[in-house]
């Protein structure tokens, strides 16, 4: 084996989302860096490419907190290129052939009519019940949503609960915390978070603060690479790492893939922070044990090109009654660019069961869409099938979750189960936020 001498400061594990963005923030930090990615491609399920003439993102994606969340942050500081963010719009409630736009807000909830007035008094009763605990120091992350509903909840209120937590956390109300549905949009410290997260629920005046990307989800992987630095960062694809090396049990030495081997005095991994027992020998028990119970979120996304727009709303569509659940994201609504001219592109994504049997839910999926919308089948154009992992990590009572600090000297995990506040590329986000304060506090950087 040849040993690459090179002078890398840092060695980044995988090119998706997380692992670019802290590739970008190091490199502009004065970092020498190398990105080995195991995929002849790169952006993870942060990308787009095309099928058909038609330009499909990896999963349907809303980009949240744009105004003062973590990417914001990242993209004022790190960001030469800033992409086109397109408002969201809203979200519709489908429930039983009705649509409704989603209750933001108590004002709203009130007058939400797609769930019976019982039901939504004793949601409310429970909220404020779920106020109370917080005011009181309770943990809600032990909490979990069934826990506070009443036993007199309709089936129908049950199921918008359950829609909610599958596809806010990646599993049931039985195992979705509480805390998860209170997560206070401030990602700053703050000396009231009390108050802000009472704030957020009560005066909420919906997905203003969300976005999506003019030219798919591409345009943010595209931004981050033409932001690099000249002769700062190396990428290589098709190079998956077999081990992490370590000296004794405290300080990464360097990394070892199947044609080369690479010196480094840091390594940022983004991939599966379970698997990561694989990589590196003697690790904690403790640490693999938990690493071990970590249950990832499984999803298929099918994309339809249509040749008639069944999707005439500035928004998205959450498909609670459905069977599998579904959430509707008419993508050449935000960007007509994304399909050919005259045609529509929309993405259907539904959250997979362990142990799913890829043909029995495809199937089953497009029958649901199908079923939901009679006529749609008529106008099919493309049809593409994704299967996919959108959260590395459940944010879930009796799961596993990774952390970005690790038992090894200058060695950080980065990704969606290395953080458990917010979702999607907002949590991969916030983990490289937070990974750059803690190799600072470190003086790693």
């Amino acid at each position: 084996m040849v040993s690459n001498k090179e002078d890398y400061d840092v060695v980044v594990i995988g090119a998706g989302i997380s692992g670019l963005l802290s590739a970008l923030a190091l490199s502009k930090e004065g970092k020498r860096v190398l990105v080995l990615e195991k995929e002849g491609y790169l952006g993870g399920v942060c990308r787009s490419y095309g099928v058909d003439g038609y330009y499909v993102d990896t999963g349907v994606h809303a980009i949240t907190r744009l105004e003062k969340g973590p990417l914001r942050e990242l993209m004022n500081e790190y960001f030469d290129v800033i992409p086109n963010f397109v408002p969201f719009g809203t979200y519709y409630v489908r429930i039983g052939g009705e649509i409704k736009p989603f209750p933001w807000s108590i004002k709203d909830w009130l007058v939400f009519d797609l769930l019976p007035t019982k039901d939504r008094l004793l949601l409310m009763k429970s909220l404020f019940n779920a106020l109370y605990l917080l005011s009181i120091g309770r943990d809600l992350s032990t909490v979990s949503i069934s826990d506070i509903l009443p036993d007199n909840i309709s089936i129908t209120g049950k199921t918008f609960l359950d829609w909610l937590s599958y596809f806010m956390v990646g599993t049931s109300i039985e195992n979705a915390p509480v805390s998860r549905f209170i997560d206070n949009k401030n990602h700053k410290p703050n000396s009231l978070p009390y108050v802000g997260k009472l704030y957020n629920l009560l005066i909420a005046e919906g997905a203003t603060d969300q976005g999506y990307p003019e030219g798919g989800l591409q345009s943010i992987v595209d931004s981050i690479l033409n932001s690099f630095p000249p002769g700062k960062v190396e990428i290589k694809t098709n190079e998956e790492v077999l081990k992490i090396q370590v000296q004794g049990t405290e300080r990464i030495e360097g990394v070892i893939t199947e044609g080369d081997s690479y010196d480094c005095n840091t390594v940022i991994y983004s991939g599966l922070a379970s698997n990561l027992p694989d990589l590196i020998d003697n690790l904690p028990k403790a640490y693999v044990e938990n690493l071990r119970t970590i249950k990832k979120v499984n999803s298929l996304t099918i994309w339809l090109g249509l040749t008639k727009n069944f999707f005439n709303n500035h928004g998205s569509e959450m498909w609670i009654d459905s069977n599998p659940y579904a959430w509707v994201v008419p993508t050449s609504n935000y960007d007509p660019k994304l399909a050919p001219e005259g045609k529509h592109l929309v993405g259907f994504t539904f959250i997979l069961p362990d142990g799913y049997n890829a043909s029995t839910s495809r199937k089953k999926a497009l029958d649901t869409i199908i079923n939901t919308i009679p006529d749609i089948e008529k106008y099919i154009d493309m049809i593409h099938y994704q299967e996919l992992i959108p959260e590395k990590a459940c944010w879930a009572i009796n799961s596993g979750f990774g952390d970005v600090k690790t038992p090894i000297r200058n060695f950080y995990t980065v990704g969606t189960d290395a953080e458990e506040r917010s979702a999607g590329i907002s949590r991969a986000a916030y983990s490289v936020l937070r990974c750059l304060d803690i190799m600072k506090s470190d003086k790693t950087l």
